[in-house]
């Protein structure tokens, strides 16, 4: 009689147990390590996105000068307006035209939730007086998104108080923040929940009228056409009396 050899039922159970165990333990080991290649793609590129946005941010906040506006009872102040949700003031370190002068506005858009930056180059004392703080700029471009919630805060220091606001109005206070903070929550694959910066104006910390400004930095008016035109004629009528 021939003996044949071979496994019984008990070790085929055993064995295929052993097999769906190590291949779960595979796959497990397998997962975690594409999930956390894929967080570390994410925290890579939220923290490029991040430091774009705030490079931008920071220049022009640093850049901030106290530009004069008069509104329509001619009073003077500095235009620099603030609110948590969004901010407007006169920066040296535009971004259209090859730099200069310009008046930005940065704005929470709300769905889909953004940061939104709107700038314009072409404006005026008188002009910024009389319109509304939040009117939109020439060219607007999204710096950031993708997080839960953005907010401004300015920072009050003069000379007596020092504490931060959650709005601004520089014709209230006659004078800019000495600094601006940036709170943003809820951005993916950063290690903190909550990040936020301070961001120093120089003119206000380095200055030394802290951002106040008064008649005297108002730009000379330009002469009348009609009188250019008036003192053309006088010219006229002497060359005709001299003929």
């Amino acid at each position: 009689m021939v003996r044949r050899d071979g496994f019984t039922l008990i070790e085929v159970v055993l064995a295929m147990t052993i097999l769906a165990l190590m291949s779960a333990i595979c796959y497990g080991a397998f997962h975690v390590a594409i999930r956390a290649v894929e967080r570390g793609e994410v925290a890579v590129m939220t923290a490029q996105r991040l430091r774009a946005a705030t490079d931008i941010l920071i220049r022009q906040v640093k850049s901030a000068v106290p530009y004069p506006v008069q509104n329509e009872e001619e009073d003077v102040y500095p235009f620099f307006v603030g609110q948590p949700q969004w901010m407007t003031f006169v920066t040296a370190n535009g971004l259209l035209g090859g730099g200069g002068l310009a008046r930005v506005r940065y704005y929470v858009q709300p769905d889909p939730l953004a940061l939104v930056l709107e700038e314009d180059p072409h404006f005026s004392p008188a002009d910024l007086g009389a319109a509304p703080p939040d009117e939109p700029g020439e060219a607007a471009a999204v710096l950031l998104d993708g997080f839960r919630g953005l907010q401004f805060q300015y920072l009050l220091d003069d000379g007596a108080d020092l504490e931060w606001r959650n709005d601004w109005d520089g014709y209230e206070e006659d004078l800019l923040p000495s600094a601006v903070r940036v709170v943003i929550e809820g951005l993916p694959g950063l290690e903190l929940d909550v990040w936020g910066q301070e961001i120093p104006l120089m003119v206000s910390t380095y200055g030394d009228a802290n951002g106040e400004v008064d008649e005297s930095d108002l730009a000379p008016e330009e002469a009348d056409d009609d009188d250019d035109f008036e003192d053309g004629d006088d010219g006229d009528d002497g060359d005709d009396e001299d003929e």
